[in-house]
This record gives structure tokens, sequence and C-alpha cells, in this order.
């Protein structure tokens, strides 16, 4: 391995780390800042791959995350629902193959959590979304994605169920209680 690929997996760790650290958020406007801010260090990995669409589609998500803090805003849910055409036509626009369509939907399950008022149901669609982008970094060799997306997957659902029981409950500020109720028992 170069000292090249070295950098571009440790790069991809730290994007990854960045959007573990937002399973640890108990408000959605901050796990949406960790998360954007790890899909901001996430386009640079992809580049660095020479994947293209994780790179479109990294940059979206990180838009998404950014306009999606507000679901219940007219800015919010028209930004996210924009972005379910965007992605599709910057998969069809930078086309590389069959892989592109993994972070396609990967991407689309990630739209789809941040339109979600509940926790719970955000959590559940986002881990739905690391089996093709699991799989898109195993296709290019991205050891980071494929690691993230496992312990992603099993930290949502760590989450979900701490909430479900009543032993997490996510906080509630006043910049965001309309964006989401707190779920729980």
């Amino acid at each position: 391995m170069s000292t090249f690929d070295i950098v571009t997996q440790v790069v991809g760790f730290v994007g990854y780390g960045l959007l573990l650290g937002a399973t640890l958020a108990r408000r959605r406007a901050w796990l949406l800042a960790i998360d954007a801010s790890g899909g901001a260090v996430l386009i640079l990995h992809w580049a660095m791959l020479g994947a293209i669409a994780g790179v479109t589609m990294n940059a979206l998500y990180t838009a998404v995350d950014v306009a999606g803090v507000d679901a219940d805003s007219r800015r919010g849910r028209i930004a996210l629902a924009a972005s379910v055409p965007v992605a599709i036509a910057l998969v069809v626009i930078f086309w590389t193959g069959p892989a592109d369509l993994l972070a396609g939907a990967g991407l689309l399950f990630a739209i789809a959590s941040r339109a979600s008022r509940s926790q719970v149901r955000l959590r559940f669609i986002a881990m739905i979304g690391c089996i093709p982008w699991g799989l898109f970094g195993l296709v290019h060799g991205s050891i980071p994605q494929v690691a993230f997306s496992t312990i992603y997957f099993f930290a949502m659902g760590i989450s979900i169920i701490r909430i479900m029981r009543g032993n997490w409950q996510p906080r509630q500020a006043p910049d965001d209680v309309a964006m989401m109720r707190a779920d729980g028992p």
C-alpha cells in the first residue's frame, strides 16, 4: 500500500469517525451538524479514491444535512424533496458503472432519514442506508466505508433500542422542539 493509499484511508476514517460521533448526539441539530462535517471530509476521501459517485453523493448528502436541520420548515422540505431528483440526475450524469447505483441508493435512504421527524425513524432509515453504502465501499476499496457502515448500522440500532426502552431520552432544546418530538416510551 502506497503512502497515498494510506492517507486516503486515514482521511476516510476521519470522515467516518465524525459520522459515527453523530450517533451520540441527543439533539437533531447536533446530529446533522456532525454528520455534515463528516460528509465534507468524505468528499475528499472519495475524490482520492477516484469514485465520482462517492464525491457527488457525499456533496449532496452534506447539503441535505445542512438544509435538513429543520425538516418542518418550508425551506427544509423543499430542499429535501429537490435532493431526490438531483441525486438521480447526478448518478446519470456522472455514471461510471452499476456500483454508482449503490451510492445513489445509500444517499436516498439518507435523504429519507433526514425528512423524518422522529428520531427512531430517522435512525432506522439511516441504518438501512448503511447496506448499499457498505457495498459501494467494498467495490471501491474503501476500508473506512465498510467498517463505518457496519459500526454505524449497529450504533444506530443500539440507540434506537435505548430510546424505545426509555434508557436514553433525546434532548429537546427550544430551537429544535418544533423539529422533532422526543421519542420514547
